[in-house]
């Protein structure tokens, strides 16, 4: 991480003088080291001038070196930072965790959250005196999820991901190369999983799982999530839907319960509450209609939501429904001339809220209510059902 750093003595040939009291004493002069007042502001913290010696990667990560001069600016040679600030990141090891042969820092708000985060790479080194494996996660997002699950679950306080953010650093420092990747992880999306660990821990896993091409058993989810990336996490990184995956059309099942649904919709895809509302009440009149059917019919009029692609299949679904429900006897009229436009044309042809935004809200809703009887038709009849093109886009995920 701080190759042939002079400071911490990382160079097998310092290893004669490599003690901790030597290491501690550089530490020490480092931190004492006068200003010059004729030295540019460090570039870090704003409020010192920067240490007169240049500054080289094998003590600042990803910065360059005397002979290659990656990233030097106003043509100086070597990173204008004070003694103060490169004192500090001499302890970055401290927090840092092994991921996939990089190194990973999360920085976060509020610093408490950040103290949570790291505590298990602090622990780790007290243990071995080495820096964490992360449990031998292979990717940094994934080990990310993982902890602010077990976070959330642990310490039960909804008031710490109010204002939350977190970014990961993602990087390589070696004398092969240097590397950087950069991981934000929008406000929203962390108040949705500390939400989804912490009130539905069930129907998140079968959302995740959702997101690896070949869905693990549960025997095989954490080495599903140590090994492989995902594409709902991936999703989430993006700030794009992971509706579709809240719904598994082959096995007609709701992944989880309606409140963590709404929560999403709410929290991330800023969906209406009333307008979330008013889906569920429609969605809860095609079931009042579709349970009146046998079950060979009942599984042919669902196929018909599962398989619309167009508008105006979309369309077609409710006008043939309503035609039943008239052959049925049923008094009321599944919507007024009013509620078909909004459902068809309010939400607009934006991903995050559009009818195929309504389409999966009102699937949800049929599995989670008619889960039994459907697969009992889907059984009796001898059919695989089988997802549709749009959802098998979203949820071919990638295993690397």
């Amino acid at each position: 991480m701080l190759p042939n750093s002079g400071i911490l003595m990382a160079n097998p040939s310092m290893a004669k003088k490599r003690t901790p009291e030597a290491i501690a004493e550089n530490l020490k002069d480092l931190l004492g080291e006068p200003e010059d007042n004729n030295a540019p502001i460090c570039e870090i913290c704003g409020r010192r001038h920067s240490r007169p010696r240049p500054v080289y990667r094998s003590d600042f990560p990803l910065v360059g070196t005397g002979g290659v001069p990656n990233y030097f600016p106003s043509a100086k040679d070597g990173l204008n930072v004070c003694s103060h600030c490169l004192f500090l990141v001499q302890f970055l090891p401290l927090v840092a965790y092994k991921v996939g042969g990089r190194v990973l820092v999360m920085h976060t708000y509020p610093h408490e959250l950040m103290l949570e985060l790291h505590g298990e790479a602090i622990n780790d080194v007290r243990k071995s005196f080495l820096a964490s494996n992360a449990r031998d996660f292979k990717r940094p997002e994934n080990f990310l999820f993982h902890l602010l699950g077990e976070l959330t679950r642990k310490t039960e306080r909804d008031e710490l991901w109010g204002n939350a953010s977190i970014t990961l650093y993602h990087f390589v420092n070696n004398n092969q190369g240097q590397d950087l990747q950069i991981i934000h992880v929008p406000t929203p999306v962390l108040r949705f999983v500390a939400h989804a660990a912490r009130y539905d821990r069930a129907g998140w896993r079968r959302i995740v799982a959702m997101g690896w091409r070949n869905r693990p058993s549960e025997e095989e989810f954490e080495k599903y999530e140590r090994s492989y990336a995902n594409e709902v996490y991936a999703r989430l990184l993006a700030e794009e839907s992971i509706l579709p995956y809240f719904i598994d059309i082959k096995n007609r099942r709701a992944n989880a319960k309606w409140s963590l649904l709404s929560f999403y919709c709410s929290e991330v895809l800023g969906l209406d509450k009333e307008a979330l509302e008013f889906i569920k009440d429609v969605g809860d009149r095609i079931v009042e209609t579709l349970e009146k059917l046998p079950d060979n019919q009942l599984s042919k009029r669902v196929r018909e939501l599962e398989r619309a692609e167009r508008l105006y299949q979309f369309e077609a679904f409710f006008v043939n429904l309503e035609k039943l429900r008239q052959r049925l006897g049923i008094e009321k009229p599944l919507m007024t001339f009013d509620e078909f436009a909004t459902v068809l044309t309010s939400y607009g042809e934006d991903l995050n809220v559009s009818w195929r935004t309504v389409k999966h809200l009102l699937l949800f809703r049929v599995y989670e209510r008619l889960h039994d009887r459907l697969m009992k038709a889907s059984e009796e009849a001898g059919e695989e059902v089988e997802e549709n093109e749009e959802v098998e886009i979203f949820g071919m995920g990638v295993e690397e």
